[in-house]
């Protein structure tokens, strides 16, 4: 059977109704009649035009990654190791690396059930890549690794791989955490608002991140 061309907007209702099926339920849990059904489409057209359940979660994860621009990729690459202006400009890539993930992360408009179901979904996903998956997530979180990596080797050249490793997986986790606890965070701080001065979260996180690498010229000396 050979069925008509998918529809732009059909296409965007199966994409947008399996995000929020896919975030409530996960992959296992919902299923390709229920999404159609919402969508108001066949879903005969998930099997022809996405080959399948797969192939319709891996658009629904690339259409999450389109929805917003990659800050990191805007922000300026870094000169080698040794050159001249290699530890300011690694200082400066760090703090601009922290903000940008920071402002993407909290970007989403939590009165939106796409944008919220789309941050479940991507926290399910990071948290346990699928394997016909894993290729698209690596491809996606390159430049964040290779961004971070670079300025972590050039403030802290005498650290091995492994550290390096251990330090961005630890400057990456806080700022995940943050958001993805940001309810109970709330529920702490009695403010459903917080945090009404990003600016100031992410100031913290940056000077804590710079601390914990031993980074001294964050931090000069007073003059007398």
């Amino acid at each position: 059977m050979i069925l008509p061309p998918l529809q732009p907007d059909t296409r965007t209702r199966l994409i947008e109704s399996a995000v929020l099926h896919f975030a409530a339920k996960g992959f296992d849990g919902a299923g390709i009649r229920e999404i159609s059904k919402s969508a108001n489409a066949n879903s005969a057209l998930v099997a022809y035009h996405f080959c399948g359940k797969e192939g319709l979660y891996l658009e629904v994860l690339k259409a999450i990654f389109a929805r917003k621009p990659c800050a990191v990729l805007e922000l300026a690459s870094l000169p080698p190791a040794g050159a001249p202006g290699a530890r300011k400009a690694a200082l400066e890539g760090l703090q601009n690396y922290i903000r940008a993930l920071f402002q993407e992360l909290m970007a989403a408009k939590e009165a939106d059930p796409l944008d919220e179901a789309a941050m479940v979904l991507m926290a399910r996903e990071m948290q346990s890549p699928r394997a016909f998956s894993a290729p698209l997530l690596l491809e996606q979180i390159k430049p964040y690794v290779t961004h971070l990596t670079s300025c972590l080797q050039i403030l802290r050249p005498d650290l091995g791989e492994d550290e390096i490793f251990s330090m961005g997986v630890s400057i990456q986790g806080q700022i995940i955490h943050f958001r993805n606890s940001l309810g109970i965070i709330r529920l702490i701080r009695g403010n459903p608002k917080y945090p009404e001065d990003l600016e100031k979260v992410i100031q913290h996180h940056i000077d804590f991140s710079l601390r914990g690498l031993g980074v001294p010229e964050a931090f000069p000396e007073p003059r007398n």
